[in-house]
Parts: C-alpha cells; sequence; structure tokens
C-alpha cells in the first residue's frame, strides 16, 4: 500500500511532539488523535498507554506494541544564577549535548534554551595547554534559559520539569531522514499503519489488532507490561530501532552487521518467540521483504522484555528498524526499511487463523 501523504505528516507530527518518559501524554494525544480515523475503539489508561483495537470480536488477538517516550533531561538544582542543572530520563550520552538547543517543558509552558558549553579559549589551562575532556551530569552540563536569578527562573521553572532537545524532523538523501525521538515514533507509527494498512487491504481480518502506544520504555519498560497486562493478547509485535553499523567506527564483531535500507530487523533469542518468528520469517518470503537478524541471547532490550513474562506468558516477537546514532538528536533511519515494517506487521496480521496460538513445540 506504501507511505501516503498523510501517514508521513503523521510520522512528522510524531516526531515534532514532545514527550520524555514519565511525560509523554502530548505524543500518545497526537496518536490517538490519529489512530482513531482508522480504529473502532481508542482509549487510554491510568499511566497514559494508548490502545487503538480493530475489529474487537476478532481471534486471535494481536498487540501491536511500541513507546512513545523519548529520552531527555529533567531540571534536578537551579543555582543562584539562574542555571538549571540537570539529571538524565534514559540514557543520554553527556558528551554529545553541549551547545545543543533545548525545550524546557516548564509549569506554565515551553521555554526555549541551551546547553551550555565552555568555549576552547577557557578550557585551556595555564599550564600545558591541555583541553576539556568530558562532560559530567552534576558536574559541567547545565541549561541557560537567560534567567538572571534563582528567583527569576523559578518563575518559570522548578526542580522535577523535564527538557527535550529541540530538533525535529528532517530529510537526507536516498530515503533517510533524520531527527530527535525516531527511537522510538516509528514504533508507534508502524503500529497504527499496520492497522490502517489491514483495515483497508480489502481482505478478510480474521484476529483482532491492539496497537500500542506505551509510556516510560527509556526507563526500564514499564508502560509495556501494563499494556499487555490491560490487553491480554494472544501473541505480540514489539516494533522499535536497533544499531545500524553501516557508519564509521561501528564494531560488526559486537553488535552485528545491519544497515538501513536493507529491510527490517528480525532478533532471535530469549523473548523472541520461535513459532511466531516462524510465521514473520514465511509472511517476509511471501510479501518479498528481506529481513536482517540480530540476536537477543539474554534480553531484547526493547518493550517485548516486559509483554513476554506477562500472565501465564505471551508468545512475543521483536521486529526493529535499523538506525544510526541512537540516542542523539541526529537519529537516522531509512524510510523504506519503516514503509516494510508496516507492511510486515499488515501481512502478519492478516495471516492469522481463527482460533490460531503460538506454542513451543516440545
Amino acid at each position: 500500500m506504501g507511505m501516503d501523504q498523510s501517514s508521513r505528516d503523521f510520522l512528522t507530527a510524531l516526531v515534532n511532539s514532545y514527550g520524555p518518559s514519565g511525560f509523554e501524554a502530548p505524543v500518545v494525544r497526537t496518536w490517538l488523535d490519529y489512530a482513531k480515523q482508522f480504529a473502532d475503539e481508542v482509549y487510554t489508561d491510568a499511566y497514559g498507554n494508548g490502545f487503538a483495537v480493530l475489529n474487537p470480536k476478532g481471534d486471535p488477538h494481536i498487540m501491536l506494541d511500541g513507546h512513545a517516550d523519548e529520552i531527555g533531561l529533567m531540571v534536578s538544582y537551579i543555582d543562584d544564577d539562574g542555571f538549571l542543572w540537570v539529571s538524565t530520563i534514559g540514557g543520554y550520552d553527556a558528551k554529545i549535548l553541549p551547545s545543543m538547543r533545548v525545550r524546557v517543558l516548564g509549569q506554565g509552558g515551553e521555554l526555549p534554551g541551551l546547553i551550555g558549553s565552555l568555549p576552547p579559549h577557557l578550557q585551556r589551562e595555564a599550564q600545558g595547554g591541555q583541553e576539556l575532556k568530558r562532560y559530567q551530569f552534576g558536574v559541567n552540563v547545565y541549561v541557560d534559559i537567560g534567567a538572571r536569578s534563582k528567583a527569576e527562573a523559578q518563575k518559570h521553572v522548578r526542580v522535577g520539569d523535564p527538557i527535550v532537545l529541540d530538533y525535529g524532523l528532517d530529510e537526507l538523501q536516498n530515503g533517510l531522514v533524520c531527527g530527535r525521538a525516531l527511537d522510538n515514533r516509528i514504533g508507534i507509527w508502524s503500529g497504527i499503519e499496520a492497522l490502517r494498512r489491514a483495515k483497508q487491504s480489502g481482505k478478510k481480518l480474521n484476529a483482532r489488532i491492539t496497537a500500542v502506544a506505551a509510556v516510560q520504555e527509556e526507563v526500564g519498560c514499564l508502560g509495556a507490561g501494563m499494556a499487555a497486562y490491560e490487553a491480554d493478547p494472544d501473541c505480540a509485535i514489539a516494533v522499535d530501532v536497533t544499531q545500524s553499523v553501516d557508519h564509521p567506527q561501528a564494531e560488526k564483531k559486537r553488535w552485528g552487521d545491519m544497515r538501513v535500507g536493507n529491510g527490517p530487523v528480525l532478533a532471535h533469542g530469549s523473548a523472541c518467540h520461535p513459532e511466531l518468528n516462524r510465521r514473520i520469517e514465511e509472511v517476509a518470503r511471501k510479501a518479498r521483504i528481506g529481513l536482517q537478524h540480530e540476536a537477543a541471547p539474554r534480553y531484547t532490550g526493547t518493550d517485548a522484555d516486559s509483554i513476554f513474562v506477562t500472565r501465564s506468558g505471551i508468545p512475543t516477537a521483536v521486529v526493529s528498524l535499523p538506525q544510526r546514532y541512537m540516542h542523539s538528536p541526529a537519529e537516522t533511519v531509512h524510510l523504506g526499511d519503516l514503509d516494510r515494517i508496516a507492511d510486515l506487521l499488515s501481512a502478519v496480521c492478516l495471516s492469522l487463523k481463527q482460533g490460531e496460538r503460538f506454542m513451543v513445540k516440545v
């Protein structure tokens, strides 16, 4: 079916919405507003997980999970000069942050700011000519909003307010796009796109599809466990990003050989159910969708780790999008890979037979 302009605009809207872990409501709201065009039912739960259901009386019940949250920062201290000292929400590497523009999501609204950086002229020590080598939270990572004092800063900001880097979606050459929070707005985009494509395919759909925009993945895969318990599906597919190693300094021997533009990545091991994986591979072959493969011998590092152990165990698979420069404001993916993920998920949903269940063969 392919990515039309409305679904492309939906991706842009998701990336341009701010939602660090614990503060995902604007992202989930954007997602629900789009999803209700195609779903039979949309709703949320106590912590803001979003649900969109197609064919609610169908069987089996498949859950398509992505996480709505992104990494970010949080105000932890305001000093006498009005500078904001921060802690990390999720896995930001401090050394990429200096000079970045940010949005402080304050109680009274959004505020522009920037992360301070020491100019090279001021880094050199009087003796030896050495330069600053490290940025560390609590030491030299702070946000400047232009306030002149603590009292002035506190008119707009308080301890506990979240902060996100202020970078939207941009288009590169050869089908690549970059931006902040593609990890994992691509996952929640994929769930709704798969639901839409299944609905508009003209084919019979036996399954009930529940797409989920889960909260708080970046701080422990927390929302997905709540969502899986609430939805109680017969099987699930978690969609996330994975490391692409087709750029300088990436270690293939350590991370594998996934590349942007070479198609979706299927994980094997730990949470990944072998029979559900077999179905995904079969569907991909029939649809002529090339798959890449990655090892997940202990854990996947995705929402699947929470989903598969919910209740008495939910057969779960992980389909990932290769991504360069993860956990940065320059996350880079290939739109062709993303389009193929939506096609693959839709085809898997349509392949499910009435009453079908996935069990490990012993």
